[in-house]
């Protein structure tokens, strides 16, 4: 376990004398840190009570012993916030038992609460009570402030209380509850040594509450996952995950590089959005979305369409996933054409490199002979063009009236293997629909919330399609959501009272009220504006490592091993073909043969975990 964070029910309650036994029971095993200080230092009396304790100094220490909002005002000086106390977590191989001040709900700043720090901090908490009067109500209103946070245990200090022992645990089943004593007179190294020592193993299992390795035996028997075959290594057994990082069930912590498929974009358990989860249940589960409707997805829609370039009068129309989103635009797309009497339209054009989902519509138009030739006989006509606006022109004058739409991912091609093109080169894209009179679709769904360096990769080329597929980032990676936005154009088709003319399309779990909330609150993240600073941080990185500025190029350092049979040479250099950057994506294309299949692929990625790192590699194109 990563450590986990001692909160009190109020001041006083106990926390460094949990703290001293803590550290005392499992010495050399745990580290120590109390961000903030006031008044007498903790951090000094752990230091002399626990000889030899790893200890790391507060960031901010006062000397007034009242709140650390107000003695920071009383000093003039600055009290550190909930981002300065995260970047100054301590980098310790230890785990981290980090003590808090005061209760849940006690001022953190002059404007921020400590639950929010503690939310953050995204480890286990241990509640620490005094069995003084009143112990019960007390405690669980501390525990009703924590909700959201992992109540590893909750620790009593003082006189044994069995009453409020048993009513806490009938009120919190699931939390142990320990009672703890502390020895009588002054504390000394010895006396803290001797303390309660027993409860506290079996807090240390209680605390480290993730899944064991033998849970993850039967995924072979059971489990068929997506794009891997039935007879392949061992899938990764993850049993956690925050910010950059994901937990292994053997105690690794490796990062994940391609965002779970792209579709994190602030860290895992990005706070605020679970907050708006957790928040949202407490309204509504779900409901059917066929004439009746619920806040978030009102709120999210305007939200939504107020990015658009269009005048007022486009809509949105939720689903499930990406490929949801691209049948959906596709279906609309076609109807739009029958109601205005060209029902000839049944032409679609795509692009080579081009990857739009699973389901059969976008598979039609994606076209990826590897993953899709088996099943070409079921799919419907469309066309292939690479991605030229001349070729494109070339296309249409060939069949003219017989196209309903072009659908492209906007500037990179994601599954495709990250093939890039310019903002020109889309503008003149959409001009060419335009001249044609073709619907363009633009599916956003991993190009999207800033991934390619602006909130939608359409706005870098200025233009305004017809139809804009989202999901993935959505909700900020968190729960599945989609949409499709529809032009006012492609609106206006469809008003009619002719109920002949409904686009009768839909999904059990349309706009899936926790998921919109989740949206939602994503989208307020956005709005601050950090990820724009984000990802020119990033970008510049790319820029900087992956390009030689003479060549253009770069060369990557091979695995020490790789698997039998392969074309890449232990220990050697890699051929680079191609160096990509887009915003936050970098793709490598490697000068090896195999394509998608190329065995390069798995060698890299075992080098790469081998360093902590998850990769997932499209055959000899390596991306991040």
């Amino acid at each position: 376990m990563n450590g986990f964070v001692v909160v009190g029910t109020d001041t006083d309650a106990g926390k460094t004398a949990f703290s001293l036994i803590y550290l005392a029971a499992f010495n050399g095993q745990f580290a120590y840190w109390k961000p903030v200080e006031t008044g007498d230092s903790d951090t000094e009396k752990v230091r002399s009570l626990v000889p030899g304790a790893t200890i790391f100094e507060p960031l901010a220490r006062f000397s007034e012993p009242v709140a650390p909002a107000l003695a920071a005002r009383l000093e003039g000086r600055a009290m550190p916030g909930v981002a300065e106390i995260l970047a100054a977590i301590p980098t310790t191989e230890l785990p981290l038992l980090i003590e808090t001040f005061g209760g849940p709900l006690s001022p953190l700043t002059e404007v921020v609460l400590q639950i929010e720090l503690i939310r953050a901090l995204a480890l286990p908490v241990v509640l620490v009570s005094s069995t003084s009067v009143g112990a019960i109500g007390r405690t669980l209103a501390a525990v009703r402030a924590l909700d959201g946070v992992e109540l590893a245990a909750i620790a009593l200090i003082g006189p044994a209380d069995e009453f409020a022992r048993e009513q806490l645990m009938r009120h919190l089943p699931d939390v142990p509850v320990l009672e703890l004593t502390m020895p009588p007179g002054t504390w000394t190294p010895d006396s803290i040594r001797e303390a309660v020592r027993a409860p506290l193993r079996g807090l240390r299992v209680a605390a480290n509450r993730y899944p064991r390795a033998e849970q993850f035996a039967a995924d072979r028997e059971f489990v068929w996952h997506p794009y891997t075959p039935l007879r392949t290594e061992e899938p990764l057994h993850i049993v956690a995950a925050e910010n950059e990082y994901l937990h292994l069930a053997d105690g690794r912590r490796i990062i994940d590089g391609i965002s779970s498929w792209w579709t994190i974009l602030h860290g895992h358990r990005q706070p605020e959005i679970m907050q708006a989860i957790r928040d949202a249940t407490r309204r509504l589960d779900h409901v059917l979305f066929a004439g009746a409707t619920h806040p978030d997805a009102i709120e999210l829609a305007g939200y939504l369409l107020g990015s658009m370039a269009w005048s007022t009068g486009g809509r949105v129309f939720y689903s499930d996933n990406g490929s949801t989103a691209v049948e959906v635009a596709l279906k609309m797309a076609y109807q739009f054409w029958c109601h205005r009497g060209e029902p000839q339209r049944t032409l679609f054009i795509g692009f080579e490199h081009g990857y739009h989902g699973d389901t059969f519509g976008a598979m039609s138009v994606g076209r990826d002979p590897l993953f899709f030739g088996r099943f070409e006989p079921l799919l419907f006509r469309c066309l292939q063009v690479p991605v030229d606006a001349n070729l494109l022109n070339e296309a249409l004058q060939k069949h003219p009236g017989e196209v309903a739409a072009v659908i492209l991912e906007p500037l990179v091609q994601g599954a495709g293997g990250m093939q890039m093109h310019s903002p020109e080169e889309l503008a003149a894209i959409a001009e060419v629909c335009r001249k044609h009179d073709v619907l363009l679709i633009a599916d956003e769904v991993m190009t999207g919330f800033g991934r390619t360096g602006s909130l939608w990769a359409f706005e870098q080329a200025a233009i305004a399609p017809d139809l804009v597929c989202v999901a993935k980032g959505i909700t900020g990676g968190v729960l599945p959501l989609a949409a499709t936005l529809a032009s006012p154009r492609v609106v206006e088709a469809f008003d009619t009272a002719d109920r002949a003319k409904t686009f009768f399309h839909g999904h059990s779990f349309t706009a899936n009220p926790l998921a919109c909330a989740a949206a939602v609150a994503n989208w307020k993240l956005m709005q601050s504006g950090q990820w724009l600073h984000d990802v020119r941080r990033i970008e510049a990185f790319w820029e900087t490592h992956l390009r030689d500025p003479a060549g253009g190029t770069v060369l990557l350092a091979g695995a020490d091993s790789t698997p039998a049979g392969s074309t890449v040479p232990p220990g050697k250099d890699l051929p680079v073909k191609q160096v990509r950057i887009r915003g936050l994506i970098a793709a490598v294309e490697l000068d090896l043969p195999g394509g998608y299949l190329a065995e390069a692929g798995a060698a890299m990625k075992k080098a790469c975990l081998d360093v902590g790192v998850l990769l997932r590699p499209l055959g000899n194109v390596i991306y991040a």
